[in-house]
């Protein structure tokens, strides 16, 4: 290890050198805590007296030698430093003395022995003559007793010699060793030195020998308290972080530090190696009183030994000084006897009454507890840390309690929670208890929101029979209930279901079940749940957006708001209001984020992953979608896959991705979720792929079998899926006309028929249909519906359109400004193929035509400009742009002048379109 400069402790060692240049024998002790560099201290000033020319004779002593006579002493006359005539005689010496070993009770007044000290002295002395002679001993307390009396010998022999004594020895938590303090210390040519851990400063001047100056400060601090100070450790750390930092500039831990650390507690005393363990055992936050209950010893003792290990350098009061020496030392325990420790710790923590949590770690490491309380206080521990997102902890609480309890109902309820809280961070755990709670559920023995559970489990992963069964259980519990929230939780249920598993409820619940009833209004899950189902079902409801929004702004994550946040959800989108859906889709996620639940997230980011592509957003329809299939492994999505799966197939056909697209639909998808709404939106997205690349029956098969679905579910609505809109593309696509026009001219008295969005598509389609000399008008009011409804994709097309309508009717000037626009809508959604026809309309010339003059328009000038030059009436502009008739034509009479243009005719060749917002 690299010795600390310890400029002061030289200083004083040297001045004890002179003296003895001078004559003057003189004994320095060295002391201090392990690892603080006693030893290297003594080793270096020796080095530097040797190479003054003095003669230097050394000895270590350890535990191993501390019975072994005159083992220091054979150490310290084995020296390459005496002449061999001096070696030979010391060694006789020594020998004949530990041979008659035994036989030297009283070493004070045995003849023999004295012959032997003044022997081993006269070598001394003579060596003295030439040249000062340097003796030292480290761990001086594991000396064994005949050396000890040697030394103190030599010291009381001191006084005008040219020797001196240089010894080392470690304090243990109790102080130094009795025989140093009184034998050794009080001697009147005696000097002691503590040495203590290294300052700040001190760490920071050790670092500079291995990196540079800034770095060193920089470092400083953080070195200093993961190692307290403690040189031994603070060298560790520096190896751990020249070996693994690379370019970093922060503190790192590794193998080297945790070695250091238990090979300095294994140096210590077995007091402060077992107190260290204990701490280590409780961790942090336990009861002080309890550590000396734990490692059965007095108060006393622990406060000294703590007290120790913070001179060390390994704790600072209470606490290691670095979560890694914890470890550190757990990992240093055989594995038996930490498990006992933990049972020892979990049941005194009990037994005071500590938090749940706290006892629970500790069983969790003692893997067993055959006593009762232990399952209370694991399944008290799993509460309260599921309230606090902690799934991981709950879960090993959960499955542990189920192995201590040997009560069936209670493992029942166990099981249930457990699989609740595998939900939340991996639904393909939940598969394992299935059959077993569905077992119990047989015998009666799980509750209403047990069962509920249970329910949606089944239908998550798609078996609908066990679903169907559980259903039925569902509701003949709620009528056989006295509880008066009973039915009204069931009806959340159901009016969930019917619109996510509609085909489940026509199939198991008794028909006034499957019809969507008045909501409570003071119940939020019951109003968001319903809201959907009546939405879907019913005439529009004016108050359905504000209902939503609030349903979503006052619910939190839980496993009672799934149906209510979902539904909510699906209502804003399916109204219109992808504008209004986003922001609290995201601040949902968020949550979703911050709770650390894979599960909601990835069901929340595939709603929002429908939610942009409503909009628009193909790019973050990609990003959300993406996440969905990648928070989790995708078994364990089940049916839900069909969700984000269908946003990257759709997503992916827009923006001419037809390889990928067609790569996702190979994807294996689980065939209950056609029985679901879900599936609904993975048809329609395989059906515009077969559109985009020229499989019209397959297109128009995918769309007739959502039509065929959604009438038998009393969902035929076409905010949900157009699937009229997408039958007659598919019949246009195969150049039958009247087949298309059949599909859509149904009448607008279904649910959501007056939807600005399907109306606008189905304008656009119409147009394609009709009179070529029509079909301007037609397009320009889809685009108007569509822009509106804030559907910018739908928008693109509709544009593309009436580009192409243009060019045909021979009106090229618009048709160049409409292509402008819709090649910037395109281009914003990144719908290439929008782009590519766009362009197949001499796009060199529409390249060549520039707006020079539009600067000199003011935005108002601009916006009025525009919607002149595509032809709307000055009465239209002005409600399309909330201002009066008379403005408009104020406005135009200043855009003439200024671009000197005698009307709107002259418009598209000097003016491209700004897109109202």
């Amino acid at each position: 290890m690299t010795l600390i400069e310890r400029d002061h402790e030289i200083t004083e060692l040297d001045n004890l050198l002179t003296d003895c240049l001078q004559g003057k024998g003189r004994v320095m002790v060295i002391t201090g805590p392990t690892g603080v560099g006693k030893t290297e201290l003594a080793y270096t000033f020796s080095q530097r007296a040797a190479a003054g020319g003095v003669t230097w004779l050394s000895a270590t002593c350890s535990r191993a030698d501390r019975n072994l006579p005159l083992g220091m002493a054979s150490q310290s006359f084995h020296s390459a430093a005496l002449p061999i005539e001096h070696a030979s005689e010391a060694a006789r010496l020594i020998e004949e003395a530990a041979f008659s070993a035994k036989s030297i009770e009283t070493p004070a007044h045995n003849p023999d022995w004295l012959h032997t000290i003044q022997g081993l002295w006269s070598i001394v002395l003579e060596l003295s003559t030439s040249a000062p002679v340097l003796i030292t001993v480290d761990d001086v307390e594991y000396s064994d007793a005949l050396s000890w009396q040697l030394l103190l010998n030599f010291v009381q022999r001191l006084n005008n010699a040219n020797v001196f004594v240089v010894v080392t020895a470690t304090e243990n938590p109790q102080g130094m060793d009795p025989l140093i303090e009184v034998d050794l210390m009080r001697h009147p040519h005696c000097q002691h030195m503590r040495l203590g851990t290294l300052s700040q400063e001190g760490v920071t001047k050790m670092l500079c020998k291995s990196m540079d100056q800034d770095t060193a400060e920089k470092l400083g601090p953080d070195f200093h308290a993961a190692g307290g100070g403690n040189p031994l450790l603070v060298e560790a750390l520096v190896e751990d972080y020249l070996h693994e930092s690379g370019e970093s500039n922060s503190l790192v831990i590794g193998d080297a530090f945790s070695r250091s650390v238990r090979a300095l507690l294994h140096r210590t005393d077995p007091t402060s190696l077992r107190t260290a363990r204990g701490l280590a055992v409780l961790g942090e936050g336990a009861f002080p009183n309890l550590l000396p209950e734990l490692i059965e010893l007095p108060p006393a003792t622990v406060q000294q030994t703590l007290n120790h290990l913070a001179a060390v350098g390994i704790t600072d009061g209470q606490h290691f000084c670095h979560p890694e020496t914890r470890s550190a030392v757990l990992d240093d325990l055989d594995a038996e006897e930490r498990r006992e420790m933990h049972r020892r710790a979990a049941r005194l923590l009990h037994m005071e009454g500590a938090a749940s949590t706290a006892v629970a770690e500790h069983l969790i490491h003692a893997s067993d507890c055959p006593e009762p309380w232990a399952t209370v206080e694991l399944r008290e521990a799993a509460d309260q840390t599921l309230l606090n997102d902690e799934y991981e902890f709950a879960i090993q609480c959960l499955k542990l309690a189920i192995a201590f309890c040997h009560d069936d109902a209670r493992r029942a309820s166990l099981r249930a929670s457990l699989a609740r809280a595998e939900w939340l961070i991996n639904p393909a755990a939940t598969t394992q208890h299935l059959d077993h709670l569905m077992s119990i559920a047989r015998e009666g023995g799980l509750g209403f929101d047990d069962l509920r559970m249970l329910l949606r489990f089944f239908l998550w992963h798609g078996r609908l029979e066990e679903a169907g069964e559980v259903l039925r259980r569902l509701n003949a519990l709620a009528a056989e209930s006295g509880e008066k929230d009973t039915p009204m939780r069931l009806e959340v249920t159901h009016q969930w279901l019917s619109t996510a598993f509609p085909s489940l409820l026509l199939e198991v619940a008794d028909a006034s079940s499957g019809t969507p009833k008045p909501g409570a209004p003071g119940v939020p899950p019951l109003q968001g749940a319903a809201l959907l189902s009546r939405f879907l079902r019913t005439e529009e409801n004016e108050q359905k957006i504000d209902t939503a929004e609030r349903v979503l702004q006052s619910t939190t994550l839980d496993e009672s708001n799934l149906e209510a946040v979902e539904s909510s959800l699906f209502t804003l989108l399916y109204s219109d209001q992808a504008d209004r859906a986003a922001p609290l889709c995201d601040v949902l996620y968020e949550e979703a984020v911050q709770r650390r639940s894979p599960t909601w997230r990835a069901v929340l980011a595939g709603v929002r992953a429908h939610i942009a592509i409503r909009h628009g957003d193909l790019a973050i329809a990609v990003k959300y979608a993406s996440i969905a299939l990648d928070v989790l492994p995708r078994r364990s999505l089940g049916i839900h896959i069909a969700l984000p799966l269908a946003a990257l197939i759709r997503v992916n056909t827009e923006m001419g991705k037809f390889d990928v697209a067609a790569r996702l639909l190979r994807h294996p998808v689980p065939t209950a979720i056609y029985q679901t709404r879900f599936g609904l939106h993975y048809l329609q997205a395989r059906a515009h792929f077969h559109l985009a690349t020229g499989l019209s029956h397959a297109a128009l098969s995918d769309f007739l079998s959502c039509g065929r679905l959604m009438r038998a579910w009393n969902l035929d609505t076409p905010v949900l899926v157009p699937w009229r809109q997408g039958a007659a593309a598919a019949h246009l696509q195969m150049g039958q006309l009247n087949q298309a026009r059949a599909f859509l001219q149904e009448p607008y008295d279904l649910p959501g028929g007056d939807s600005l969005r399907a109306r606008g598509a189905t304008l656009r389609l119409l147009a394609a249909i009709g009179d070529l000399k029509k079909r301007p008008a037609l397009l320009r009011e889809a685009v108007d519906m569509l822009q509106d409804a804030g559907d910018r994709l739908e928008m693109a097309y509709a544009l593309v359109d009436l580009t192409h309508a243009f060019n045909e009717i021979g009106e090229l000037h618009k048709a160049r400004m409409i292509g402008y626009w819709a090649d910037r809508v395109a281009d914003e959604c990144q719908a290439e193929p929008l782009r590519w026809a766009v362009r197949q309309d001499d796009p060199a010339e529409q390249e060549a035509e520039t707006p020079e003059s539009m600067g000199l328009l003011s935005d108002a000038e601009q916006r009025v400009a525009s919607l002149a030059a595509l032809g709307y009436t000055n009465r239209e502009i002005s409600r399309k742009i909330y201002i009066t008739i008379s403005t408009v034509e104020q406005h135009l009479t200043r855009i003439y002048r200024k671009l000197n243009v005698r009307g709107r005719r002259d418009l598209p060749s000097q003016f491209s379109y700004v897109e109202l917002r």
